[in-house]
């Protein structure tokens, strides 16, 4: 008798970027599951789904976010999956409603919940709307069974909110060949949605204080967004001198990180970005802004102002390697594709619980 394959759900209401890049590390990783991905995807964005070889069946849920709903009611029995896996905030409280109305019992699919940054850390929003995110969050945590976390800070979040969660580590098996850099440039760059989240003003703040830095005199540094989103923010940056390059395919991002001296990460909220993974095993410095999320993953945390951020970037510029350097090997060193297999393997099997083995057959 052969034995079944557990069947997982991915859901997502925001298919691009770094959510859908997560996703399909998510099932790399997990090659001994059957796979299965309902998404709305996010305008402009690639969505990796042409991987029919990790996918065994993808539907775009089209429209607006309440079709995510409708889609998901149809996706369930249709798929029948042991396990529902929702990625962000959007999927997370949709699915942890629409899921208990119709399938939840004693043999319903168990729901994951991998936040990829919690809506309710957003910074510069009025404190009633804050409230209302964590509240939100509150009333379905009872019906997640795990919070599958991309960095200690989540988790710490998530166990706040009452939901048993576990660290997964975001990796990626994209590797960037960098030649071997004894000249530099000068060339900064940084990869993302021109949005909110990334604070593109931050950035410029950073850039107004590396042209006052001396040890730079004379010399010629660039400043390159690879991305696109809010057209505003994208205009303030080009006026302020910085190349936006709008939506870059996978390959395109890594010819960018290739050819640069030094990768910027000035969000200011985050999970635990690719783009920043991608730099790493690149060999490319970072200077990524302090915050909680990116405390947690062990990245230097007296970067928390723009002062502060320029004047790594001056020390990179300099001299090719960061102030703290250790800190960047560690961070790469534990984001492995090897550590998320098994992290990730340990989250299914939890909410799956034992899998009973097929019956004994008698031979001849």
């Amino acid at each position: 008798m052969r034995r079944e394959i557990p069947r997982i759900l991915h859901v997502t209401g925001s298919m691009g970027g770094g959510t859908a890049g997560a996703v399909v590390e998510f099932v790399r990783s997990t090659p001994q599951f059957e796979h299965h991905l309902l998404f709305r995807r996010r305008p402009g964005s690639e969505v990796p789904v042409r991987h029919e070889d990790l996918f065994a069946g993808s539907r775009d849920a089209g429209g607006g976010r309440v079709h995510l709903a409708r889609a998901l009611r149809e996706t369930l029995p249709a798929v029948a999956p042991r396990v529902v896996h929702l990625h962000g905030t959007w999927a997370g409280l949709v699915g942890r409603t629409v899921i208990p109305a119709v399938a939840r019992s004693a043999t319903g699919p168990a729901i994951l919940f991998t936040p990829h940054c919690f809506s309710f850390e957003r910074t510069g929003v009025p404190a009633p709307v804050t409230r209302l995110l964590r509240a939100a969050e509150r009333a379905v945590a009872a019906s997640t069974d795990l919070a599958v976390c991309v960095s200690p800070r989540e988790a710490e979040l998530a166990a706040e909110l009452g939901i048993p969660a576990v660290v997964v580590p975001n990796t990626t098996r994209a590797r960037t060949a960098r030649p071997d850099r004894r000249r530099h440039d000068g060339s900064i760059v940084t990869v993302g949605r021109v949005c909110a989240q990334k604070d593109p003003a931050f950035l410029l703040r950073v850039k107004a204080l590396l042209a006052r830095d001396d040890r730079l005199a004379g010399s010629g540094v660039t400043w390159t967004w690879v991305g696109g989103g809010d057209p505003r923010g994208e205009a303030a940056l080009r006026a302020a001198g910085v190349r936006v390059t709008g939506w870059r395919s996978p390959a395109e991002v890594r010819n960018h990180l290739a050819a640069a001296d030094v990768y910027l990460h000035t969000a200011a909220w985050e999970s635990c970005p690719l783009p920043l993974l991608e730099a790493a095993v690149a060999g490319l410095p970072l200077v990524a802004r302090s915050i909680p999320a990116l405390d947690s993953l062990g990245l230097d945390p007296d970067l928390s102002t723009a002062e502060a951020v320029a004047a790594e970037l001056g020390t990179v510029l300099t001299t090719g390697r960061p102030g703290r350097p250790r800190l960047q090997e560690a961070f790469a060193a534990r984001h492995t594709p090897q550590a998320q297999a098994s992290a990730l393997a340990d989250a299914y099997a939890r909410a799956l619980g034992p899998i009973p083995a097929p019956p004994l057959t008698r031979v001849g």
